[in-house]
């Protein structure tokens, strides 16, 4: 697909009206995360792309965590995901 995320890069993918993207970049803030916020909204071939994901639906939040793809995950799932891969600081 080009342009996926490398190891340790988690994208959101989301836009500024959705309550579930504003939640997931707060979860994500709050848990000292670092990550890359792609406005869906602003490119329509960004759109496309995680529309191509989500087998034809543009979901929002989208989150591409070192190549691999979660489609609105659950505060649980993605801070799993996140402890997995060494990506959550320690101190949260």
């Amino acid at each position: 697909m080009g342009n996926e995320a490398k190891d340790g890069e988690v994208n959101v993918y989301g836009s500024n009206w959705c309550g579930y993207t504003i939640m997931a970049i707060r979860q994500l803030d709050e848990w000292g995360v670092n990550y890359n916020y792609i406005d869906v909204d602003a490119d329509p071939a960004v759109e496309r792309k995680i529309a191509d994901w989500n087998n034809g639906r543009s979901i929002r939040p989208t989150i591409e965590i070192g190549g691999d793809v979660w489609v609105n995950p659950a505060p649980r799932q993605l801070r799993t995901e996140l402890e997995t891969r060494g990506l959550l600081p320690e101190a949260t």
